[in-house]
């Protein structure tokens, strides 16, 4: 067999692997991307996007130093690592962290060849558990914000095109509903065509991704111009970036959406996150 046919038949295995919903995943997993240092414009930018939302004006500018952010959601083999270490765990009733296939059949912890899916079903407190056992943060959400779309003020990590399965793991009518046909998450990286600027995966859909922040209605109208890290207490943390179900009308996948936030204590089968440092 030539070289070429080589190369072609292990691309197209290759792809069916993916389109198969298949359980592998990238060779650079927990791997990160740079973020340099510099302004962007943080919030609904109405010039290319007609569902801007109250919580997302005013369209502002904000500067922030250089950092790094997870190329990828984390993934269930990770956290994994983290729970077997006890880092993870749930001993504290108020401040549970995490639940598995065996509380909810749709969690992806312990459930077989999961192992480079998201992680989900992970609260706040498990997310910045899991991020400070490996020496890492949470993102703060102009931090995350940057990272999915940029300095240009696209309204999706990939730019303005209309969100379909091309570019995210989402709610598609076209494409047999939740998940692109999957009905739950993807493993990580499967949208090659809406990676971020800065070559960060699933930024849009997959799972929400929870952020440092406490959530604040109106903190874009007063939010600091240099390294704003949320309002200083709340009730609820924010999550960004939607997921892959029940985004009916796709408003949730844009890089300006912020959640109604939830309790930090929460968990849901498409809540993950990703850590930054």
């Amino acid at each position: 067999m030539n070289r070429f046919l080589t190369v072609i038949l292990a691309f197209a295995a290759l792809l069916f692997a993916v389109s198969c919903g298949g359980h592998g995943g990238p060779d650079d997993i927990g791997g990160m991307v740079d973020v340099p240092a510099g302004e962007f414009q943080m919030g609904c930018n109405s010039a290319v996007d007609d569902q801007c939302r109250g919580n997302e004006s005013p369209y502002h500018a904000v500067t922030l130093s250089t950092y790094k952010i997870g190329k990828y959601e984390v993934t269930v083999g990770e956290y994994q690592k983290c729970v077997a270490n006890g880092a993870c765990n749930n001993s504290n009733e108020n401040e549970p962290h995490y639940w598995t296939n065996t509380d909810d059949s749709y969690c992806n912890l312990g459930a077989t060849g999961k192992e480079n899916h998201p992680m989900q079903c992970v609260t706040w407190y498990g997310a910045k558990a899991y991020c400070e056992y490996i020496g890492q943060r949470l993102p703060t959400e102009a931090e995350w914000e940057k990272a999915a779309r940029g300095t240009d003020g696209r309204k999706y990590p990939w730019g303005n095109e209309t969100a379909t399965c091309d570019y995210a793991v989402m709610h598609d009518d076209n494409a047999d509903g939740d998940g692109c046909g999957s009905g739950g998450t993807m493993p990580i990286g499967s949208k090659e065509a809406g990676k971020s600027p800065y070559g960060a995966y699933d930024m849009a859909g997959n799972v929400w991704e929870w952020v440092n922040d406490w959530y604040g209605e109106t903190y874009y109208e007063t939010t600091p111009t240099n390294n704003p890290a949320g309002p200083d207490s709340g009730d609820s943390r924010v999550l960004r970036g939607g997921s892959w179900g029940l985004n009916y009308d796709y408003g949730h996948l844009r890089a300006s959406f912020r959640s109604p936030a939830l309790s930090p204590a929460v968990n849901s089968l498409d809540h993950g996150f990703r850590c930054a440092k």
